[in-house]
């Protein structure tokens, strides 16, 4: 026990045991959150059908959801291939285009999932919106990665992102727009449009801070019989 490795094996011992507990507690934390993000999603889901400019200034709410009914018109050369989504088992692109509300406010309009090419220097061929978009749809918000949120612009023709960060990609096409994206809602529409609002729902998050939570303690079980035996061997050594 005089030894420093001793002192040392047991200080990383309980800040590993620490961490495990922080994770456990965080994921508790979003799960928590996820669970006032599907409560919300359902008051949205269950509400009429609103006009899109009576709410594009709501910044209070999650608007996830929320059903709206607009005329989008369509803005030239403003396309976007969301990089890297996976759509029942196949890897592709989500394609948005720049739009353009009777009011003047500049909203991102969902095309759809495209699948990918065999080569990445190939993108792939998207029938854009050429004339205006009359009719329904839904809006919703992407939650950001916090270890990547970044939106990683390749000039390309379309540009390709790997991340949708709304107001970076203000920045870049120096204009404001708003801060959701309108899903169309039409039959006959030329791609798949996933629907993912909340990506991992509330019991995974349990069944994660469960996980953290059982290596703590079986880590501290460890080191509790580590620190026994070492107390036995030290006073052995005393004797």
């Amino acid at each position: 026990m005089k030894q420093p490795f001793f002192w040392l094996a047991l200080i990383l011992t309980l800040v590993a045991i620490s961490i495990l507990v922080n994770l456990g507690l965080w994921q508790l934390n979003r799960a928590e959150q996820k669970q006032l993000i599907q409560s919300q999603l359902d008051i949205n889901e269950r509400q009429q059908w609103q006009e899109l400019s009576h709410i594009v200034t709501d910044t209070t709410r999650n608007l996830t959801g929320v059903k709206v009914t607009t005329t989008l018109s369509p803005i030239a050369e403003r396309y976007l291939l969301l990089d890297n989504q996976v759509f029942e088992g196949e890897v592709g692109y989500l394609a948005l285009q720049l739009m353009q509300t009777t009011q003047g406010q500049y909203v991102l309009l969902e095309r759809g999932f495209v699948s990918g090419t065999r080569s990445r220097a190939d993108l792939p061929n998207v029938k854009w919106l050429r004339e205006p978009y009359k009719g329904e749809g839904r809006l919703y918000q992407r939650s950001n990665n916090p270890l990547s949120d970044g939106l990683m612009l390749e000039k390309t023709d379309p540009v390709r992102i790997q991340n949708l960060n709304i107001d970076q990609l203000a920045e870049f096409w120096q204009i404001s727009i708003q801060g959701f994206v309108f899903q169309p809602q039409q039959e006959e529409w030329p791609y798949s449009q996933p629907w993912r609002p909340v990506p991992m729902s509330e019991q995974k998050h349990i069944g994660y801070a469960v996980q953290w939570f059982s290596m703590a303690i079986a880590l501290a079980v460890l080191g509790i019989i580590w620190l026994r035996k070492a107390f036995r061997n030290t006073t052995k050594e005393s004797l």
